[in-house]
């Protein structure tokens, strides 16, 4: 579907001034309340301040408020009045009667010399006397005097706002008028409400807000640009919510308008009457690159250009052409006059407001289609012409100073490209893209490699294959998959075509990782390619990189043994050769491949850290970014239900995954920025902040959607689906984890669909629906086969669940053990997810003693790995068989804490449907509660903290380490490290001297 149309558009609603409108209904509210307000309302032409205002006038006429409004024109700042005479004969004019009340006869008869046509509209002015003669101060001070007690007369009837837009333009007379009300109304219910362009303050205007400010009379909303969301709502408000908006459609608008709610509209209106806008699989897409430049910012240009003299329009058309910044120095080189001179130029189109300083030697236009305009007007032969100028006058500056050719590279670029100058060209764009990757700038990238292979073209060159391979990982970063497709392919066709070994097999590696966010299948054939082209060429630097990524696909296909033989075979090649890139990349993979065998804490602990380390003396930041992601990950309590834990903390873990984020947004990588937040959802939600984690796992889809990366997408499904079991909310769980399911089979990652297939089977269990449970289980790990691998131990921990729920405890009860004791690793550790399966088992079948010892470890388990989804669920039924056994004092503790622990994990929770679902659900599963023993009641006051973390915070106040503790308490140093842990939860704090502190407070001691 094309888009037409020649009539204006305006958003339908207000975006992005959620604070300035609050602030401005609220003093609404004060002027209802008897107090009186002004308000300025600033900012650039075109910002939003009339729309501002608009929805203020709503507000107060809603609210019975008296409205006089008015408006200056560019003419009024030499007509004395004229938005007072503007303002008083549109409210007159509007009148119904021809006969005013009494009240108004004396602003009326005041302004009838101003204002002649009052007569006309009210014949009873007529016949009033004329008004003696006076001098221009006292005719000032009567028109002053009348006015002011019109309004205080009007507000005493009901409150009034006085809107005045465009005071820029104010005359003097009018602005002493506006602040002698200011002054003289403070008592009565009067809103003077007035805006004006921040880019025009004149010094009468300067002088008038400067007095405003000395005497506290008004508070100021300035308003700033849209941000690149607040504009794609806004796209969204307009175009409607049936189309989704095209991420170059966003950045082209964003970039033009740079966030000017008025220039956004202008060019939308410009694109829908050329037939620009297409709406092609339910998204609004441009049809070309081309965005016409809107007629309204083409006649504003051409008025101010008209006022400046000949050599100003020469400056300022060199500078257009410079570009949107441009330096002065090249300019005066250019237009060969001395800095005085230029000076005074510069001054003359500051003035016309088109361009501003920025800093010593640089300017820039006011605005980017300022800029535009300019450039538009001049014939092509024209524009070429002093691209030509600026080109050799810039290499004529830059030959002796190779730092400022570094400086002026991508103007070399550009100004060479446009005049025609392809052998120059060709090299500065070159230069300049590769400089672009290193700063990750990769659209700008993209921008410089496809004038350096227009170039090439132009000189009737082949571009060579290295052009096309970096603009493609330019593309790929960006998440334009087609394009950076077609780009690899280009490369290799061009490599072949020259014989040229080295680029050929990285042009297939390039194609093989592309192909792996997208077709599993096609990557592994790529990869394997790589890898016969390496033995081809003889070559152990390439063989070994070949290893790596084939091993990396690998794993991700299921075979995970065979993986971890490939990178063992390339790390001693990488070791050879010195090679500290090739070594950190193979024990990240190494790491990975040992975690997905279900040596988990071992990967953390061996090979992750090692990695980090040497990506951070090799700069690397996007493999750092990949693995600092994977650690944070891997790190988190509650993905590792069958396996030992690394024990990082909730602090460490967020320290990977937030340096992750950074680097992502540093490198504008979407796919690692969607993968980050993915993670920052599984650590979230593993230490118990589950509303944070939904609003991540949220924006890791829908920055994978808008790329199209379908591995994120189905992973990101997977884990809102997780996230959604952990609040047990099982259908909305089943919706998530089937689209991610089904995503991953699509894709052929073998390790998605294995991992999220069990967790849509728990998702079946807790919806009684056993037999799609089993159906789903059968095709991960058939029933009574043994689990290989994490992902399948993962399976059979879920056939435990799955034989509890069907009453055949004994089954689940043998599972569990069986995963207890073949778990990879030399770990001494709880896994509070085995033991409090096993526990329930246990009490299923009625033995109640060692339900209570085996949930008691699960507990201890949960408590060291800052677990409190597990921990509640673990107190719950260790509860239950304290009940059984008749301690009840226990039992009551241990549901008074899981409760507690609820709460706080609800109280997370922003969703309010979701919170309360939550809660109701969590709770309904406890016996009702009974009075609190004395026992319970200390533990109340205490913070919740039991006798025993009473004793350690004491001991902890005594300044004793955990060694110190656990040798005082006669138990490990690492259940003295998690009752810390414990209470530094419970209490909100995060050190041990806020424990000290608080344990002194408490007068707590260490008497035993």
């Amino acid at each position: 579907m094309q888009a037409r149309s020649s009539s204006p558009i305006t958003c339908p609603v207000v975006i992005g001034r959620v604070r300035e409108l609050a602030t401005l209904r609220s003093l609404v509210e004060r002027v209802q309340g008897g107090e009186a307000q002004v308000a300025l309302i600033s900012g650039d032409a075109g910002i939003g301040k009339s729309r501002l205002m608009a929805e203020v006038k709503a507000t107060a006429t809603a609210s019975g408020f008296f409205l006089i409004e008015g408006q200056c024109f560019q003419t009024d700042s030499i007509s004395p009045y004229a938005p007072l005479l503007n303002l008083f004969g549109a409210y007159f004019a509007r009148s119904a009667s021809t006969s005013l009340p009494g009240p108004m006869y004396p602003v009326a008869s005041t302004l009838i010399r101003l204002l002649p046509d009052l007569e006309f509209l009210f014949p009873d002015l007529g016949t009033l006397p004329a008004p003696p003669s006076v001098d221009a101060v006292e005719e000032k001070r009567r028109l002053f005097a009348a006015i002011t007690h019109f309004v205080s007369e009007q507000a005493a009837r009901q409150p009034v706002l006085l809107v005045v837009e465009d005071i820029h333009w104010c005359d003097d007379l009018s602005l002493g008028l506006l602040l002698h009300l200011a002054r003289r109304c403070r008592k009565v219910s009067f809103l003077l409400l007035v805006t004006y362009r921040s880019e025009e303050v004149h010094p009468r205007l300067r002088r008038w807000l400067a007095q405003l400010d000395r005497e506290r009379l008004a508070l100021e909303c300035s308003l700033k640009r849209l941000s690149r969301a607040e504009v794609a709502t806004m796209l969204q408000a307009i175009l409607g919510t049936k189309q989704r908006v095209d991420a170059d459609l966003l950045d082209t608008l964003y970039a033009r308008s740079e966030g000017n709610p008025f220039f956004v509209e202008e060019l939308l209106t410009s694109l829908l009457s050329a037939g620009e806008l297409v709406a092609v699989d339910g998204r609004w897409k441009l049809t070309a690159g081309r965005v016409p430049l809107p007629r309204s910012v083409q006649e504003a240009v051409q008025q101010r250009m008209m006022y400046l003299s000949v050599e100003a329009r020469r400056l300022v058309t060199l500078a257009a052409v410079a570009g949107r910044r441009f330096n002065v120095t090249l300019l005066r080189e250019v237009m060969q006059c001395d800095e005085t001179h230029l000076l005074v130029l510069l001054k003359e189109v500051m003035a016309a407001q088109l361009v501003v300083e920025e800093a010593l030697d640089q300017f820039a236009f006011r605005h980017a289609l300022t800029q535009q305009a300019i450039i538009t007007a001049l014939l092509l032969r024209e524009r070429q012409a002093l691209h030509r100028i600026l080109a050799q006058t810039l290499e004529r500056l830059c030959v002796p100073s190779p730092a400022m050719r570094e400086r002026h590279l991508e103007d070399l670029a550009l100004h060479c490209y446009e005049a025609g100058m392809w052998e120059q060209a060709l090299t500065y764009a070159q230069e300049a893209g590769e400089k672009a990757l290193t700063l990750y700038a990769q659209q700008t990238a993209v921008e410089h490699f496809t004038r350096a292979i227009e170039a090439a073209h132009h000189l009737s060159q082949t571009p060579p294959s290295h052009l096309y391979l970096a603009r493609g990982r330019a593309y790929e970063t960006l998440g334009d998959f087609e394009r950076a497709r077609g780009d690899y392919e280009r490369a290799l066709d061009a490599a072949r075509a020259f014989y040229d070994g080295k680029m050929e097999w990285e042009c297939i590696i390039a194609l093989g990782f592309l192909w792996t966010g997208h077709d599993y299948e096609q990557a592994g054939v790529w990869f394997h390619e790589a890898l016969a082209l390496a033995e081809k060429l003889a070559d152990p630097a390439l063989r070994a990189q070949s290893l790596n990524r084939l091993g990396n696909w690998l794993l991700n296909t299921g075979r995970i043994q065979e993986a971890i033989e490939a990178h063992q075979e390339a790390l001693p090649l990488f070791e050879m050769q010195t090679d500290t890139r090739g070594m950190a990349e193979t024990l990240d993979m190494l790491g990975m491949a040992l975690f997905f065998l279900g040596d988990t804490a071992r990967a953390v602990r061996d090979f992750y850290g090692r990695a980090i380390d040497l990506f951070r003396s090799l700069g690397d930041r996007q493999s750092l970014c990949s693995i600092l992601a994977m650690r944070a990950l891997d790190s988190s309590p509650e993905p590792l239900e069958v396996t030992y834990s690394a024990l990082r903390t909730r602090e460490e873990c967020l320290q990977d995954v937030e340096e992750a984020l950074l680097l992502a947004r540093q490198m504008n990588s979407q796919s690692g920025r969607a993968f980050a937040e993915m993670v920052a959802m599984y650590v979230l939600s593993s230490f118990g902040e589950c509303g944070p984690a939904l609003a991540h796992a949220q924006e890791a889809l829908h920055i994978a959607s808008n790329i199209e990366h379908r591995e994120w997408i189905a992973a990101t499904n997977g884990a809102l689906g997780f996230l959604y079991l952990l609040l047990l909310d099982p259908d909305r769980a089943v919706a998530y984890l089937e689209a991610g399911v089904a995503g991953a089979q699509a894709l052929g990652s073998a390790i998605h669909l294995k991992s999220l297939t069990s967790y849509l089977a728990l998702a079946y269990i807790h919806k009684r629906a056993f037999p799609r449970a089993e159906a789903a289980l059968e095709t991960v790990l058939p029933r009574d086969q043994q689990p290989g691998n994490f992902f399948e131990r993962q399976a059979a921990r879920v056939w435990g669940e799955l034989a509890l729920a069907q009453g055949e405890p004994a089954v689940a009860l043998s599972i569990a053990e069986q995963l207890l004791i073949s778990t990879p690793g030399d770990m001494q550790q709880s896994i509070p997810h085995l033991l409090a399966m096993k526990g329930e088992a246990l009490l299923a079948l009625k033995r109640l003693e060692e339900a209570a010892q085996t949930l008691e470890d699960a507990k201890l388990g949960a408590q060291q790995r800052q677990a409190p989804s597990i921990l509640w669920r673990i107190q719950r039924v260790l509860g239950q068989v304290y009940h059984l056994l008749k301690r009840e004092e226990q039992a009551q503790h241990e549901w008074s804490e899981a409760r507690y622990i609820i709460a706080r994990l609800a109280a997370t929770i922003d969703e309010p449907t979701l919170r309360e679902h939550f809660l109701s659900t969590a709770l309904t599963s406890f016996p009702q509660e009974k009075p609190l023993s004395p026992e319970t009641l200390t533990s109340k006051r205490y913070g919740g903290l039991s006798a025993r973390e009473r004793e350690v915070a004491a001991l902890v106040a005594q300044g004793k380490s955990n060694r110190e503790i656990a040798t005082d308490l006669v138990v490990s140093e690492r259940t003295a490290e998690a009752h810390v842990s414990n209470i530094l939860g419970k209490l909100g704090f995060t050190t041990r001297a806020q424990i000290a502190a608080w344990a002194v407070e408490k007068g707590l001691s260490t008497s035993r």
